[in-house]
């Protein structure tokens, strides 16, 4: 499918096409436009606008006086609210694209691969590209860190650090 949201990407613009190449449609192709060229590109080609600012499905919004981002949204039009890394990973996401949580630490780095990448690109696509790696590694440690709270006793009982490593790989296809 064809996806669009706005031009010059940061946090919640690259953790959607993040999340929507690795949950929700791995062949999608994103397409990266000023706002006020999205509603007649939606309309002349049918792609699916997210993180417009425009008030969309796919898009900020607030509940009960919390202000969420389209990762969010994303996540919950796509039913992905069981996986715990990933709601972990949402956290992060919401807190680097909104509002500073001081207990979110790694929002941060977030806010500081989304700051630097795009200045080692030539354009929105090659941000993702490049920043992409950042959330497979991101997620990985979160499914990791899952792991290491639901198997504590198993893994204090292995031996090695490969051992532990391995067990957590497997575990890693179980999430």
């Amino acid at each position: 499918m064809l996806w669009v949201t706005r031009d010059y990407v940061h946090v919640d613009r690259v953790a959607c096409p993040w999340l929507i190449k690795r949950f929700v449609d791995k062949k999608a192709q994103f397409v990266f436009l000023p706002r006020e060229e999205i509603t007649e590109f939606v309309e002349k080609t049918g792609a699916i606008p997210f993180d417009t600012g425009t008030g969309i499905e796919l898009d900020h919004f607030e509940r009960d006086g919390v202000k969420y981002c389209t990762f969010d949204a994303i996540i919950e039009k796509y039913n992905l609210t069981e996986d715990p890394a990933l709601a972990k990973l949402r956290k992060i996401v919401r807190s680097g694209d909104t509002e500073r949580e001081p207990s979110e630490k790694l929002a941060y780095g977030l806010e500081a691969v989304a700051s630097g990448a795009p200045l080692l690109c030539e354009s929105d696509h090659d941000a993702l590209e490049l920043e992409f790696p950042f959330y497979d590694i991101l997620y990985a440690y979160l499914q990791r860190e899952v792991i290491l709270e639901r198997y504590k006793k198993e893994i204090a009982d292995l031996k090695t650090r490969g051992e532990r490593r391995n067990f957590i790989k497997e575990k890693m296809k179980e999430l």
